[in-house]
């Protein structure tokens, strides 16, 4: 491990092996309990099987530095709601969000539901990592909570805006944390919903379905002849969608639509989105057509909330689909996405297939190359040089993007452009610079 503890999202890594081995994990929870003063602490995770372990571990690395409490299974932004709504000092989350059952993973929230600050992050990481004594390893489980105020809080969205008859949703919940909370939304609501992947059995949380694996979607749809489909990651954090025809529609259609409908309809709106540097030409260009600006956040929702609230911005997100409303809520929430885009649709009076036939995003190619060192790509005078001739020669028409991974030794490097040929004529050049530089 290095001191680098947590990702872009996080903590993640495989369930039983360092950071996530139970030795550590006490560690991360006596550095969590750490950050306040016996601080009240609500602990919540997905639908994998080694959940309530990782669970137990913490809490037990928290002893007596802290009261924890139990959320059980519960979406991220459902925990992050809880930790807020409730008084609750701290929220963790134990969920590695769209990965398979084998990983898990840590987030955690301060008070207003926020993830913590790259400062705080740190902060543990030095502390598990160094030789800080552990807390003393209590054999008293979280005590449970009532969590129904989320399923209110999220009911409270929908009120009034979905009724009977509208046309049929079809939902994948990925065998995940969802799988509980989505049917009893919709129910709720008096929506007309089939509900597919909501029985989690440990394993197959993300497996062949959800947000990452669309297909499976496109099926439900088809089968159940709905109007529109709705797929969750395994923590519900984020939503992809797709109208009856199966054609998709990510995050960049979400953020173009709920941009429209806020415009005419939310006196918050600052006529501000936020992005990110994966964020489709298209929709920029497309926002801009309709009055309303575009910044761009490094990857991550976290990057993505911190610039919205530099800006001021309430609406914005990921192509993955984490979309955060932030006059509504501190996290990106696939459940209230997906409220706000039939609402939107309501307004209107659109289909899905209207929304894809209206924004038009530029085909888009990542190249991933491994690389046996990563110099500044600042300073690197060959590329810095080839990416002018690319912008001089292709203007608005097209965008490169040149980034290293966070957690692989690769460089990607990414072309979008209204005309396919630009990608297909560019990415050679730049795929033979960088593998004669620094390839492996």
């Amino acid at each position: 491990m290095s001191a680098a503890l947590f990702g872009t999202d996080g903590i993640r890594g495989r369930a039983g092996a360092p950071p996530l081995d139970p030795d550590t994990l006490a560690r991360i929870g006596a550095a969590i309990a750490g950050l306040r003063d016996r601080p009240r602490v609500l602990i919540g995770r997905d639908t994998r099987e080694s959940g309530p372990a990782i669970e137990r571990q913490l809490a037990a690395g928290m002893g007596a530095r802290a009261r924890a409490f139990s959320a059980g299974v519960v979406p991220t932004p459902g925990l992050a709601y809880l930790t807020r709504a409730l008084g609750f000092d701290l929220g963790v989350m134990v969920s590695a969000s769209h990965n398979p059952w084998q990983d898990n993973g840590i987030k955690v929230f301060d008070a207003g539901g926020r993830k913590l600050s790259a400062r705080l992050e740190a902060h543990i990481g030095r502390e598990v990592l160094g030789a800080a004594p552990r807390a003393h390893r209590s054999r008293c489980a979280p005590a449970p909570v009532d969590t129904a105020p989320y399923l209110d809080f999220l009911a409270l969205q929908g009120e009034g805006l979905l009724t009977p008859g509208r046309g049929r949703l079809a939902v994948d919940c990925a065998n995940g944390a969802a799988s509980r909370w989505a049917p009893a939304l919709f129910r709720r609501l008096g929506l007309d919903a089939v509900v597919g992947h909501a029985r989690p059995d440990g394993r197959n949380i993300n497996a062949g379905c959800g947000s990452t694996a669309p297909a499976a979607l496109q099926r439900l749809v088809g089968r159940r002849r709905a109007a529109l489909g709705l797929a969750l990651d395994g923590d519900a954090d984020r939503a992809v969608f797709c109208d009856a025809g199966g054609g998709l529609l990510d995050g960049d259609h979400v953020l173009y639509l709920l941009a429209l409908y806020l415009r005419d309809r939310e006196p918050r709106f600052n006529r501000t989105v936020v992005g990110t540097v994966m964020s489709n030409l298209g929709l920029e260009q497309a926002l801009r057509r309709a009055g309303i600006g575009f910044r761009r956040a490094d990857v991550g929702d976290k990057h993505v909330f911190q610039l919205m609230v530099r800006c001021g911005a309430i609406l914005g997100g990921e192509p993955s689909g984490h979309v955060i409303l932030r006059h509504r809520h501190s996290s990106g929430d696939g459940l209230l996405t997906a409220l706000y885009v039939l609402r939107a649709l309501r307004h209107f009076a659109w289909d899905a297939a209207e929304l894809g036939r209206r924004l038009r995003l530029f085909p888009q190619r990542t190249l991933s190359i491994r690389v046996r060192r990563k110099p500044a790509l600042s300073r690197w005078p060959a590329l810095q040089a080839e990416a002018a001739r690319f912008a001089r020669a292709h203007g608005g028409r097209a965008r490169l993007l040149v980034r290293y991974s966070g957690t692989e030794p690769k460089l990607r490097v990414m072309i979008e452009a209204r005309d396919p040929g630009t990608i297909e004529k560019s990415m050679p050049v730049f795929q033979s610079l960088v593998e004669n530089e620094i390839g492996e």
